[in-house]
């Protein structure tokens, strides 16, 4: 290190920050300062923890210069520190006052985050280059390093952005082009009043509403009123994260001043396959132009690099995985914490997650409010209990205690929660999407069939939804000898990458908003619960396989989704024109004495999916009382969309399960308690501030589980050649050489397809040594498997074993995908 013409000896042990952060210490405990030992010590833990974790301190928290540094190591940082103290604080450096333990413990996490990124940024030679000739401190600060590190802000897409002003409840159209007649719940979010620091806000609301534009409309006001500098948009899926993207690209500069040029980012794994997000990406070396930066979507590549950085961004769209790992203790997971901790942040769905991952929302929501970021709920069908947690999560992120949240009635319903306030406000729903939809049950397979047959032959657009693959495998396969190949299409999770998003641009042409009446007569489509929140399309005629209320409710959502004349043909004027929507749920024989085994012997597989069979017993017997779907219904209405759900999830719904059923209930009860106390263990505590003890353990974010299941793999499917001899290549041919390999891959639990075969390995070993040489980036975890054509089949075939090491044939088909036998 150098000053002037003095030369700072070099430290001869790594640990620079660590000693210098001692020094810092030692500079303020002098007798001029006052001192405050411990305050100081979280603060060194933050300036050492720039790693991605906080130090290990071992069984003493005093850390001693002697043992780890020479004598002249730490004068030499000694030294830097007191000139850097007259530098930067010519009064002297005084231990921080006014600022109580608790909450220096709390911002310990942003900081920490801050001085990650401070490292990263710092660490570029591209712009903090070596100095081989002393420079004057002073002259170094001012001349060099401040340049320098505005240049790599504003390089790196950090740089702050303008936010614009609000339009206004009467020109929402300024902001979002379309809304020339706002939904009553966007009316809302455009006029209730905004109360000063934290807040959150859940809006329930059927499907249809404008719950994403109300959501938008309000981190737009919550932004302006400076409640924060950015959003993240927080979803279920990867496939939904896609959708909202796109959405939400369409309008985010207008979150900001028009000079601005925000990056907006999708944070999932698998983001760089999609192509509407490599297309926004800044390269370093391209500057935009005056007309350029204002007209489309952009992303600067170093924040697209990894998802550790991905919640930096201005605003962001992904799942909701990668906000959940701020509250795990994944290395640099205060980094996203601090990307957080200014913005508003949306989550979409919270109804749908399990309750590991719920656990895990409450602690983000419990984290985010601490640090004063506003957040924004959304859900269609959200119980009453799960509504309660959310709430006081918030709750207790302000330092309020929990209430009892009194159950309301109405719906749709909207309620804002601040430290003063907790109100819930009755809202209307927009009349388009207000409807009855006809609920009729079916107890043989034979009879759906026929129905999807007769339908489809009428120019009726058909969806089956089912809950396993193997089911919807089976429900096409029954359909191919009765409907022409080109009308009959299966989405399921069993594709690799490239082909599932064909598939998925394929459902969207054809049964998206802007499919013809040409395009969707006599279709039909297969699938599994990935159609019932990722993709935005409409059916005339729905058909499901029986599964919890919350889950029919949201499948009823995607029949006649958008208005059309009764032809099929998109109308112009909002206005549905075709008959009476109906939902068919495909089930056990109602019975209101079942046995143990009434879901189980129709629904081999899906026992296993869904294995509270009580929630399952109370859906039908609600749909069968009422009939149908109200949505939204009106209090006490039979049918209406808040009564279906309490019926199966209220207080009361226990008592009115049989006792077949109970021990089921019982053994879900006690696995979802389970699962929430692994959440607990697993998440960081918070409160005890950065350092080690916030954690029983820490690892990279691949290692930490944002959701709990079967451990699963990459698998890359490979076409062998026609002999051992010809190599590799990916199964799926894209245009872009480089994602060939990222878009043949799949995943698959762990446990079904362990290894090759051991003829398989022997047969291809020189072919797969020559491809790890050619892709390094391979990762030992991940599994290659040549496939081979069966020509006759009109598949391929590749040979592996599963954990017990017994025989397992792979089959891949484009029609059925993946199947291990």
């Amino acid at each position: 290190m150098r000053k002037g013409t003095t030369v700072y000896p070099a430290p001869r042990y790594p640990g620079l920050s660590a000693l210098a952060g001692l020094s810092v210490a030692h500079l303020a405990r002098q007798p001029a300062t006052c001192p405050r030992d411990k305050l100081w010590g979280e603060w060194i833990r933050v300036v050492c923890g720039h790693h991605g974790q906080p130090p290990k301190e071992g069984s003493s928290s005093k850390l001693h210069a002697d043992d780890y540094f020479l004598v002249d190591d730490q004068t030499a940082a000694t030294a830097f520190c007191q000139d850097m103290v007259a530098l930067l604080l010519p009064e002297g450096l005084h231990a921080p006052e006014g600022i109580s333990r608790e909450h220096s413990k709390t911002v310990s996490w942003p900081l920490a985050g801050l001085m990650v990124l401070a490292d990263w940024l710092g660490s570029s030679q591209a712009f903090f280059r070596y100095h081989s000739e002393p420079l004057p401190l002073d002259d170094y600060w001012f001349n060099h390093a401040l340049p320098a590190a505005r240049q790599a802000i504003a390089h790196n897409g950090l740089g702050a952005c303008a936010v614009a002003p609000y339009c206004g409840a009467d020109r929402l159209t300024d902001f979002i082009d379309y809304l020339h007649t706002p939904t009553p719940l966007q009316h809302y979010a455009a006029t209730v009043t905004l109360d000063p620091g934290p807040q959150l806000f859940l809006l329930e609301d059927v499907t249809g509403a404008g719950k994403t534009e109300a959501a938008l409309i309000l981190a737009h006001r919550l932004m302006a009123a400076g409640h924060g500098k950015g959003l993240y948009f927080a979803l279920p899926t990867m496939a939904t994260s896609n959708q909202m993207y796109r959405r939400v690209g369409a309008i985010y500069r207008k979150l900001y001043q028009p000079q601005s040029t925000p990056s907006i980012v999708l944070a999932h794994s698998a983001r760089q396959l999609v192509d509407d997000f490599t297309r926004t990406l800044q390269q370093p070396d391209h500057g935009y132009g005056p007309q350029e930066g204002s007209a489309s979507m952009h992303c600067n590549a170093w924040l697209a690099d990894g998802n550790k950085k991905a919640l930096l961004a201005h605003v962001g769209v992904g799942s909701i995985d990668q906000a959940l790992l701020a509250v795990l203790p994944a290395r640099h997971q205060s980094l996203r914490l601090a990307g957080l901790r200014d913005k508003v942040l949306v989550i979409d769905e919270v109804h749908s997650f399990d309750p590991y991952v719920k656990t895990l929302l409450c602690q983000l929501l419990r984290a985010h409010a601490a640090q004063g970021g506003s957040a924004i709920l959304l859900s269609a069908t959200v119980p009453h209990t799960v509504k309660t947690g959310l709430l006081n999560a918030f709750r207790a992120g302000l330092g309020l205690a929990a209430e009892y949240v009194e159950p309301d009635p109405h719906y749709p319903l909207t309620t804002r929660l601040a430290a003063q306030v907790t109100l819930a406000t009755p809202c209307e729903t927009r009349a388009e999407v207000r409807r009855t939809v006809a609920v009729q049950l079916f107890d043989n397979k034979a009879a759906v069939l026929d129905l999807i047959a007769e339908e489809a032959a009428a120019g009726r657009c058909v969806c089956w939804i089912r809950n396993t693959v193997d089911d919807a495998r089976q429900g096409f396969a029954a359909l191919q000898a009765r409907l022409p190949a080109e009308n009959l299409h299966l989405f399921h999770s069993r594709f690799a990458i490239g082909h599932r998003l064909d598939i998925e641009n394929r459902v969207l042409d054809l049964f998206g908003k802007h499919a013809t009446a040409a395009m969707r007569r006599g279709q039909v489509l297969i699938g599994t619960q990935v159609l019932e929140q990722s993709l935005d399309f409409d059916a005339d005629i729905m058909i499901s396989d029986l599964a919890p209320i919350d889950l029919l409710i949201q499948r009823a959502g995607r029949l006649q989704r958008h208005a059309r004349h009764a032809d099929g043909q998109p109308a112009d004027d909002g206005i549905e024109r075709r008959p009476a929507p109906r939902l068919c749920v495909f089930g056990p024989p109602p019975d209101p004495e079942p046995k143990a085994d009434w879901y189980g012997k129709v629904f081999a597989g899906a026992q296993y999916v869904y294995p509270d069979f009580a929630k399952s017993w109370l859906t039908q017997q609600a749909l069968l009382a009422a009939g149908c779907i109200i949505s939204p219904g009106v209090p006490g209405q039979a049918g209406a969309v808040r009564q279906l759900v309490e019926a199966v999830y209220g207080d009361d719904a226990e008592a009115r399960v049989p006792a077949a059923l109970q021990q089921a209930s019982a053994r879900c009860l006690g696995e979802a308690m389970s699962q929430a106390d692994i959440a607990r263990f697993n998440s960081l505590d918070l409160g005890k501030g950065y350092c080690e003890g916030s954690s029983h353990f820490w690892d990279e974010e691949v290692n930490i589980p944002t959701r709990l299941g079967a451990e699963t793999r990459t698998v890359y499917l490979a076409e062998a050649g026609d002999t051992p001899e010809s190599g590799l290549r990916p199964l799926y041919r894209d245009a872009d050489p480089l994602r060939q390999w990222s878009m043949s891959a799949i995943r698959l639990p762990s446990h079904q397809l362990q290894a090759l075969s051991a003829d398989w390995k022997q047969r291809f070993a020189a072919a797969l040594a020559q491809l790890h040489s050619e892709q390094p980036w391979m990762s030992e975890f991940d599994l290659v498997l040549p496939l081979q054509p069966d020509e006759q089949a009109g598949q391929w075939i590749g040979h592996g074993c599963d954990a017990d090491g017994r025989p397992v044939t792979v089959r891949y088909g484009l029609e059925q995908g993946l199947l291990l036998k």
